[in-house]
């Protein structure tokens, strides 16, 4: 029996659940959950803790009664007093309910609640599956290893409302950077966020009432209700936050393809504001999308070399790289045969994916002259690597001019930006040069931050950021003093101590060898 989507050392809430599941008299036990919400993991850890007593029973395997009849039998004989039901049960509930022996329970997921009022079943409903404050706080430490300020963990509660799966992606997505103002629309800027409502969330609908919720969001309600998508509110009951602005994202990204607009003339010239503007996210999970007057769609990347040669041209110098040169970082080990089939078709299926179905219309996005391929300067790109690049010198012009305070800001809103590591799942060779290359630049950043809201008398500010370069790089001598001057002067030589034993375990861990001799006379200075 698999049937687990998440690992069970990541669910905080599942002890929990386990003890309510537990506590149920019922012989039969329903996990009705919105999908993500960790209801497979739930069972599969009821194989896990309750051992041999507990068996597997995947309903949809027994041809006839009698085998169905016979497997309950033998786990009874077997001293299993679980039964484990993978899958929907159907109409084989009822034949379970009626051979169940005596202290045998039998407990299985849902995405609609069972509603046969003749079968004596204990229902654990969708809102008690939602994370509380302290299991958020909990997932929060098992991704990052931190401890999440308060203000953070109330407002990512806030947006995601406890839905586990969502929260578990978003902070996984930016190692908890940049969510200190999240919101409904900040998860769905992320794509694995995206991703899973509109795959995993919405395609869990029959074709007709998709229809219903994306068409009409009065009448959605009729379709959330059986399915348990809702949260209790003061006034009244309401879908998740989350889910209902994906729906209305849904809408507005499906409303030009429902609307006949009026041809242009042949006359019309494209202005700037009806150009669309690329939006490129390489840091982190890959972003990649068109927004425009109509709205916004995902750009067509399905095919991963032509997603190479665009996100190689948007990290390239001037935007632009040779045809040599986008051989040898895509087609690194392909004989000559092979790049001449494909080369060119990659590129025609990039050029599509930009224009969208615009072909003609306007500037065009790839340009190919003298020999080389560029993103079109003209239209407007926007780039995460470059932003983060503009920022960090921009702050530092402003520490320059002795403006710490700007410098600070610059510097913190280049930090968002940094979702995670270059093309985080790509592992070609140029992927990877350049993926060290950000993240230095990024460590440096974290560290010129530090000091600077040092210089700022902002303490907690500093470690924040000193704390978010160990987290990358445990080594980093000068971090974990800079860290144990600020312990020394708020008084806590305890804390002073623990950063330098914990410096020294690492050290002695991963290289054999001690601290450096001026980080120890430092740290007996701050001792003394």
């Amino acid at each position: 029996m698999s049937i687990r989507p998440e690992s069970s050392h990541l669910l905080p809430h599942l002890d929990r659940l386990l003890r309510r599941a537990g506590a149920l008299e019922s012989p039969l036990v329903q996990i009705w959950g919105w999908p993500g919400t960790g209801r497979a993991a739930l069972l599969e850890a009821f194989l896990e803790r309750q051992g041999s007593f507990a068996v597997g029973l995947p309903l949809g395997a027994f041809d006839g009664r009698d085998m169905l009849r016979s497997a309950v039998e033998e786990a009874y004989e077997a001293g299993a007093r679980w039964l484990v039901a993978s899958g929907e049960p159907g109409e084989r509930l009822a034949e379970v309910a009626r051979w169940l022996r005596p202290g045998q329970r039998l407990v299985f997921a849902g995405a609609r609640r069972w509603s046969e009022a003749s079968l004596p079943l204990a229902v654990i409903p969708p809102q008690e599956m939602l994370l509380s404050p302290g299991e958020l706080a909990s997932l929060w430490h098992l991704l990052t290893g931190l401890a999440p300020a308060p203000a953070i963990l109330r407002g990512l509660r806030a947006a995601g409302e406890g839905w586990y799966r969502p929260l578990r992606l978003a902070i996984e997505a930016t190692g908890g950077l940049g969510l200190e103002d999240a919101t409904p629309d900040l998860l769905l800027e992320l794509a694995p966020v995206r991703f899973f409502l509109r795959h995993e969330v919405l395609e869990s609908f029959p074709e007709d009432e998709r229809e219903l919720l994306l068409s009409s969001p009065e009448d959605a309600w009729r379709v959330l209700e059986p399915r348990g998508f809702w949260v209790e509110g003061e006034e009244r009951d309401r879908p998740p936050r989350l889910l209902a602005t994906a729906l209305e994202r849904e809408r507005r990204r499906r409303a030009p393809r429902r609307e006949t607009a009026p041809a242009a003339p042949p006359s019309a010239v494209e202005t700037p504001d009806s150009r669309p503007v690329y939006v490129l996210g390489l840091l982190g999970t890959a972003v990649a999308r068109q927004r425009g007057p109509e709205g916004e769609r995902e750009l067509d990347c399905r095919l991963r070399r032509s997603f190479q040669v665009l996100a190689y041209l948007a990290s390239s110098p001037g935007l632009e790289a040779g045809r040599e040169e986008l051989i040898e970082a895509v087609w690194p080990t392909e004989g000559e045969r092979t790049i001449e089939r494909n080369f060119h078709p990659t590129l025609s299926h990039l050029r599509r994916a930009l224009e969208g179905g615009r072909k003609g219309e306007g500037l065009s996005p790839l340009l190919f002259r003298s020999g080389i391929y560029r993103l079109n300067p003209e239209v407007t790109w926007e780039i995460d690597t470059i932003e983060l690049v503009r920022l960090i010198e921009k702050g530092k012009e402003l520490k320059a001019q002795e403006d710490l305070e700007g410098a600070a800001e610059a510097w913190r809103s280049a930090w968002k930006l940094y979702r995670g590591p270059f093309l985080q799942g790509y592992y070609e060779t140029w992927v990877t040069t350049r993926r060290e290359q950000y993240q230095r630049l990024y460590l440096e950043l974290l560290r010129d931050l530090g000091d600077l809201y040092v210089r700022l008398e902002r303490p907690q500010d500093a470690m924040d950021a000193y704390r978010s370069v160990l987290h990358e790089d445990p080594l980093q001598e000068r971090v974990h003093v800079a860290i144990m001057r600020i312990y020394a002067a708020q008084g806590r030589r305890d804390l002073v101590r623990r950063q330098y034993d914990k410096l020294s375990a690492q050290l002695l861990e991963d290289l054999g060898v001690a601290p450096m001799p001026q980080t120890t006379r430092e740290y007996h200075r701050l001792m003394g």
